[in-house]
């Protein structure tokens, strides 16, 4: 039976909470595991790498693998503490949660990554392979960054990890102030004023810098960010104020809308996104970025909208309420008669909506917009079919929106953890990159300083620099351990 050492920093706050929880759902059927808390002295911001070196320190000759675990992450389903041959992250879910209400959870839909690099939470890792990567680094006080240099150790050392390659793509695209810019479609036959009355695609790249705000204070006119449909009864995509993306189709009598909805996206990043109503098999889906991530049951046909305008960037700019004005950055966007097939929207992912003259799905396009040619306000309907798009108080804009790269992002098995700690630190370091907390920004310049000579600056700080001074150890609940060290 291999031995496990769970090494924690300590929190007086957390521990009762976390120690009780931890032992009554982690069962020890092929390992043995200890809870070591390692509780650092100091009037400086914690830090955590050097803590976890502390402990793999006091502990490697007794173990034969190690958990580095954040107090405030505590498993809540499919978690799995068995031994690994590579080092891999344990959870692939997380959500703020109150402890205590966490047997109340039904589904984990709303878990998700805290970003695709992050390698904390719960990781495993064996002890010869910590070693050979000479631990974490000393360097990072605070909030931040101790995972990421965690993460480019193995790449260094060769470790092997997910390498996700992904392809450069370019797009003009639409700026939409939140205030008073949107674009609107009237409707110049009866073809494209019936699509959304039967089966229907749409399809579009976004970016938002915010998410709409919330609050008693806050009128139903902001609540949300409308990104493309039609008005009244709002059928379309939109982003919500949980920061979640939201397909919505109302039925012909106004009375059941079908709803699906994306786990929660990061501000200041583009996706794709994708909406297809399937009449004869009565579903409905959302994809995004090419991924299927919610499909429902339609028990009615969709709502005939009749001429009603198609609107980009706005719910209705003329109602006294739900005007859901967007505040982000709308590019590529599409309209089919028919429902799109989950390989047709990961090819429109890849390639774009046309490619080379080409269009990437089975059935051209009602219409497309990649923002790219018009004249005045018009944006030309590239589809050919002329139901051109009146642009108000819209700016225009070409980047790459995404570049071409490796990324090497860590394996992860499938837990869902609870998030138990500070709210707003999870907020930052969901946005890690664009966070302004004075922690992560100080530790961002520590990791960029030290990754252009990488390989040089690991011998240089991780367990073989790793000073501390024992003043008190002590046996917490029968077979746990909390060590208080100076640092």
């Amino acid at each position: 039976m291999k031995r496990l050492a769970i090494i924690v920093p300590y929190n007086e706050y957390l521990i009762s909470d976390f120690t009780e929880h931890f032992d009554a759902v982690v069962e020890q059927k092929d390992f043995y595991y200890k809870l070591v808390f390692v509780k650092q002295k100091s009037n400086r911001p914690i830090n955590k790498g050097k803590l976890f070196n502390i402990g793999f320190s006091l502990m490697k000759n007794q173990f034969d693998y190690f958990c580095f675990h954040d107090i405030d992450f505590i498993p809540l389903s499919d978690f799995d503490y068995t031994y690994s041959e590579k080092p891999i992250c344990l959870y692939n879910g997380v959500s703020p949660i109150t402890f205590g209400e966490h047997q109340e959870i039904e589904d984990y839909d709303d878990f998700v990554l805290v970003n695709q690099t992050h390698f904390g939470g719960s990781i495993i890792i064996d002890k010869e392979q910590f070693s050979s990567i000479n631990g974490y680094s000393n360097e990072y006080w605070g909030l931040g960054y101790e995972d990421r240099d965690l993460l480019a150790r193995l790449v260094s050392k060769g470790f092997k990890l997910r390498t996700h390659k992904e392809k450069p793509i370019k797009k003009s695209y639409g700026i939409f102030n939140g205030m008073n810019s949107y674009g609107f479609i009237k409707p110049s036959n009866s073809k494209i004023s019936k699509t959304t009355s039967k089966s229907f695609s749409m399809s579009l790249w976004f970016q938002v810098s915010d998410f709409p705000p919330h609050g008693a204070d806050v009128d139903n006119n902001r609540c949300e960010y409308f990104l493309f449909g039609r008005p009244g009864y709002h059928s379309g995509l939109s982003i919500t104020h949980e920061g979640k993306i939201k397909g919505v189709v109302w039925d012909e009598h106004k009375e059941n809308p079908t709803l699906v909805q994306s786990r929660p996206i990061m501000v200041k990043t583009w996706y794709h996104c994708g909406l297809s109503v399937d009449l004869e098999d009565s579903t409905i889906s959302l994809y995004v970025d090419g991924q299927l991530v919610s499909k429902v049951d339609m028990y009615t046909k969709p709502m005939n909208y009749h001429s009603k305008d198609y609107l980009i960037g706005v719910g209705n700019p003329r109602a006294n309420s739900w005007r859901n004005f967007c505040k982000g950055d709308i590019a590529d966007v599409g309209l089919w008669d028919d429902s799109l097939t989950e390989s047709e929207m990961s090819k429109i992912f890849t390639d774009g909506i046309s490619k080379m003259g080409r269009f990437s799905t089975s059935k051209i396009p009602i219409a497309h917009y990649n923002f790219e040619s018009g004249y005045d306000n018009i944006i030309f309907d590239m589809s050919g079919n002329n139901n051109h798009l009146n642009g108000v108080n819209i700016k225009y804009g070409k980047k790459i929106i995404k570049t071409s790269q490796d990324r090497y992002l860590p394996y992860r098995r499938n837990g869902y953890y609870g998030y138990i700690g500070d709210v707003q630190d999870l907020k930052n370091l969901r946005n890690i990159d664009d966070s302004s907390h004075p922690e992560i920004r100080t530790n961002k310049n520590i990791f960029s300083k030290k990754i252009n000579n990488f390989e040089e600056n690991l011998q240089k700080d991780g367990l073989n620099t790793t000073r501390f001074r024992i003043v008190n150890r002590e046996n917490y609940k029968d077979k746990h351990e909390i060590i208080q060290v100076v640092v």
